[in-house]
C-alpha cells in the first residue's frame, strides 16, 4: 500500500493513537500537530509531520498546502478541536469555522473522504458553546457534497483520557469519600481509546460508512456512580458517596477554567455529567463488524497504564516521543 491519510490533531490524545493505527494498516501519515500540553508524537519513516491551525483559512496553510502538493492523499481524519473552552467565539473558530476550512483544503487538493470526530455532546438537550460549534461544524459537513463519515464518541477512555483522569483525581482526592455531583444516576457509555482509532482508520476504505453518521462507544452503559465503583474496586479501595450540589460544582469549574491551563474540571463538564450518555452501535456494527473491548478489560488496562500519576496526567509535561518499528 502507497496511501496517504492526512490526520489532523496527530499530536494529540485521540490523534497519536490514530497515526498508530494508520502506519499499521500501512499508510503514509500526513501528521498535523498543534500546540498540545501532553504532545505526543509517533516517529516512523512513514509519517511527516506539519503545523495545521484549524482556525486559519485553506489558503492561508502555505505549508500544509505545498506538502499536499506532492501527495495524493486518500483522505482526511479531523479529530482536532478545542476542548474544555467555553468561550463562544474560539470554538466557533475551531470546532465549526475549523471544519469548513478543512472541508476547503479537501476540494483545493482533490480529496473527497473526509472523517469527522464529532461529540456525544451535539446529541444533548444542554450543549453549551463547544456542543454547538461541534454541531454546526457537523451539519457544515453532512450538507457537503464530499463522502464523509462522522463518528460521535462519549468518553473516550485510555491511560491519556483527560475525563478519566479528571474522575480518578476526584475519587481520590480525599481519603473517605468521594465528592458526588448530583445522584450519580446519569450514565456513561466509555469507548476504549484503541477501539476508536482502529474504527477511524478501517472506515477509510469502507464505502458501506460513507455520507454515514454513527455512534460509537463500549459495550457497557453504566452509570457514574458505578463507574466510579469499578474505579475504587481496581484499585482495592472504599469510598463513601458524599453529594455535592449542582449549583456549587457549576461555580467551582467556572472557577478552574479560569486559573488552570487544564482544569481539574469546567462548568461544561459539570454539564456533561448530567445529562446521560447512551449511545446506539448497531449501525456501526452492521456496516463495519465493529466489536468494542469489554469494559472492564478496557478499564483495568487504562488505570494499569495510569497507575497512581493521574495528577501527572493532568499537568503540562514534555512532549513525549514513541518509535515504531
Amino acid at each position: 500500500m502507497n496511501k496517504t491519510l492526512l490526520i489532523t490533531g496527530a499530536n494529540g490524545y485521540l490523534g497519536h493513537y490514530t497515526v498508530q493505527e494508520a502506519v499499521r494498516q500501512g499508510y503514509h501519515v500526513i501528521a498535523g500537530i498543534y500546540p498540545h500540553f501532553a504532545s505526543v508524537r509517533i516517529v516512523h519513516p512513514r509519517v511527516q509531520y506539519v503545523e495545521i491551525d484549524l482556525s486559519i483559512e485553506a489558503g492561508a496553510q502555505h505549508e500544509l498546502n505545498r506538502l499536499l502538493q506532492g501527495h495524493a492523499v486518500e483522505a482526511i481524519l479531523n479529530i482536532a478541536a478545542l476542548l474544555g473552552s467555553s468561550d463562544k467565539e474560539q470554538n466557533e473558530k475551531v470546532n465549526a469555522l475549523g471544519v469548513k476550512n478543512m472541508m476547503e483544503l479537501a476540494r483545493r487538493h482533490q480529496i473527497r473522504r473526509f472523517i469527522q470526530v464529532s461529540s456525544v455532546v451535539v446529541l444533548k438537550p444542554i450543549k453549551g458553546p463547544y456542543g454547538e460549534a461541534k454541531l454546526r461544524g457537523q451539519n457544515f459537513l453532512t450538507a457537503s457534497e464530499l463522502d464523509y463519515t462522522v463518528f460521535i464518541p462519549a468518553l473516550i477512555m485510555g491511560p491519556e483520557s483527560l475525563g478519566l483522569n479528571r474522575v480518578l483525581k476526584n475519587v481520590f482526592r480525599f481519603p473517605f469519600f468521594v465528592p458526588l455531583i448530583g445522584s450519580g444516576k446519569e450514565t456513561q457509555h466509555p469507548v476504549f481509546v484503541q477501539d476508536f482509532a482502529k474504527a477511524l482508520v478501517e472506515a477509510v476504505e469502507n464505502p458501506r460508512t460513507f455520507r454515514k453518521t454513527y455512534q460509537i462507544a463500549g459495550d457497557r452503559v453504566i452509570s457514574f456512580r458505578n463507574f466510579v465503583k469499578a474505579i475504587l474496586k481496581h484499585y482495592g479501595k472504599q469510598r463513601i458517596f458524599v453529594p455535592v450540589p449542582v449549583g456549587l460544582a457549576k461555580t467551582l469549574g467556572w472557577f478552574f477554567q479560569k486559573v488552570q491551563k487544564v482544569p481539574l474540571f469546567t462548568a461544561e463538564h459539570v454539564k456533561g455529567v448530567l445529562q446521560d450518555s447512551k449511545l446506539d452501535i448497531s449501525d456501526l456494527q452492521r456496516d463495519t463488524g465493529f466489536v468494542p473491548t469489554p469494559f472492564e478489560q478496557a478499564l483495568d488496562q487504562s488505570l494499569n497504564a495510569i497507575g497512581n500519576q493521574w495528577n501527572q496526567m493532568l499537568k503540562p509535561r514534555a512532549e513525549r516521543v514513541i518509535e515504531l518499528e
